[in-house]
């Protein structure tokens, strides 16, 4: 978490440029490229990006709650279950339109936020501190390791 007020718009701008990384990877892929994967068992790059999405669904109304209200509990998801029932089969252009509509709202309220609003904290079942700045860290940590994910599984096909 930044200690300082200056290290806060380089955790904003981490965050809004993860988007565009996200942006540049997915592209347009085709339906082979959509179903790759880094190895057999882990997620197709199809399910990835509905993970990514279902992921900023949760994390966008995580951040409003911890701005809107004093400590809100932050209740964690199953992405297993997630992935299992909710179809990560589909077609992937609604996923990501909401993706990048979340995440620039999300960045779009980050922007206008004041320096103690990085530190409102929610609690969360499975964390001890769970702050917005936490939350945005998170969520660029999230996307890199997703975006390895996919790279790596693209990799595989031999496109990228």
């Amino acid at each position: 978490m930044p200690e300082h007020p200056s290290e806060r718009p380089q955790l904003l701008v981490d965050y809004l440029e993860s988007t565009f990384e996200v942006e540049q990877v997915l592209g347009e892929l085709s339906e082979d490229q959509l179903e790759a994967r880094e190895s057999p068992g882990e997620w197709s790059v199809r399910q990835i990006v509905h993970h990514l999405t279902d992921n900023e669904v949760a994390d966008a109304m995580r951040l409003r709650q911890m701005l809107a209200h004093d400590s809100p509990l932050i209740v964690p998801f199953s992405e297993s279950r997630f992935a299992e029932r909710l179809h990560y089969d589909r077609e992937i252009e609604p996923s990501v339109a909401t993706f990048f509509a979340l995440r620039a709202s999300s960045g779009a309220i980050l922007e206008q936020i004041a320096a103690e609003d990085w530190l409102r904290e929610g609690r969360h079942e499975e964390r001890e501190r769970y702050s917005v700045a936490i939350l945005v860290e998170k969520n660029i940590e999230h996307d890199r390791a997703h975006l390895g994910q996919i790279r790596r599984a693209l990799a595989t096909t031999g496109d990228e």
